[in-house]
């Protein structure tokens, strides 16, 4: 029985280890802070040695993250760890999903799949310490994801597999520095407040959006799009490139349309630049719709996730890129089985 301000409840752990008993993990309270590992140059845990385990976890945190309740089953197996079944209830959201940890010929490989849907984006990126930039009514991620070695931080530099998010009648609001990184999302935040184009004055407070959706295909931690869209009634932006989990760097280009009337600040400075229709017409086929408003912006998004670049090009150059195969309209090398890949 454990007791304490980060950890409250009831550990069951088996004599025989591993054994056929499994290990219970019922805690009113669980805190992690962050992980720590030694870099010793020792060997992964191998999860063949690990027993079943069951999870039930009412008040759940790690690394600052609040998950909100968590139940889990582990079976083991001769060749390591199955997560039969996960859940996950928040007051923001939910989610489910499963996953392995199996040691293979070529050595360890994780797999996960979920689905999380939210009532409260704001509330779900809080949560998850993504920052307070976007809002929304509705939001889903789903994912089918993998990774070689065991399930610890580091793997993000190494994930591959397929992400999709959508989110609702939300807003884009004022970004503060570093947050939202992860796969894009500070790049739609970064181009009001980077390119002055002020939407105070139809949303009040930021850029409004009925719907945001993009799928993203991970191969060994870049992340690469071609179809990260947002679209509202001032205007429509999107990104298609890469985002870099492992260098935390960004290779992306973005399109922002402006609907004409709908304010002067916006049609101004999406009109900077001419606009070559060849350009257009090679940068719309890479969404699954084209963009609808009349007036357009092309800018670059380059540089790190703390401090990323920001530039407007000309359609011309755009064009001129596109055809030339540059690393931020390129494809990737190889895919995941099963994944669209990238124009």
């Amino acid at each position: 029985d454990v007791n304490g301000d980060t950890a409250t409840g009831h550990l069951v752990v088996p004599y025989t280890f591993p054994g056929e008993v499994p290990m219970v993990v019922d805690f009113e309270r669980l805190h992690f802070g962050e992980p720590v590992r030694a870099d010793d140059g020792g060997p992964d845990p191998d999860p063949r040695q690990l027993p079943a385990i069951r999870v039930d976890l009412r008040d759940f945190a790690f690394a600052g993250r609040d998950f909100g309740h968590l139940k889990a089953e582990f079976a083991r197996g001769t060749a390591g760890m199955t997560l039969n079944q996960f859940t996950m209830q928040h007051a923001s959201f939910t989610a489910k999903g499963s996953g392995s940890w199996l040691v293979r010929d070529k050595g360890a490989e994780c797999r996960l799949e979920f689905v999380a849907d939210s009532g409260d984006v704001l509330g779900f990126m809080e949560a998850m310490l993504l920052g307070s930039q976007i809002t929304g009514k509705q939001g889903r991620i789903s994912a089918n994801l993998s990774w070689p070695g065991a399930p610890e931080i580091s793997a993000l530099g190494r994930l591959s597999g397929r992400l999709e998010i959508t989110a609702k009648d939300g807003e884009l609001t004022e970004v503060e520095p570093g947050a939202g990184r992860m796969l894009g999302l500070m790049s739609l935040g970064h181009l009001p407040r980077r390119l002055a184009l002020d939407f105070g004055d139809l949303t009040g407070k930021g850029l409004a959006y009925d719907t945001m959706r993009g799928t993203f295909q991970l191969v060994d931690g870049d992340a690469y799009t071609d179809n990260l869209t947002l679209r509202g009634s001032a205007a429509e932006i999107g990104i298609a490139g890469r985002t870099s989990l492992r260098d935390r760097t960004y290779d992306q280009t973005a399109v922002v349309t402006g609907q004409l009337g709908a304010s002067l600040g916006v049609a101004g400075a999406l009109a900077a630049g001419p606009v070559v229709g060849a350009a257009l017409l090679l940068f719309s086929q890479v969404f699954k719709e084209p963009l609808k408003g009349a007036t357009r912006g092309y800018y670059r998004i380059t540089g790190s996730w703390d401090d990323p670049q920001v530039k407007q090009i000309e359609a011309q150059e755009l064009k001129d890129d596109r055809q030339a195969g540059t690393p931020q309209a390129a494809a990737p090398a190889a895919e995941p089985e099963g994944a669209q890949q990238p124009p």
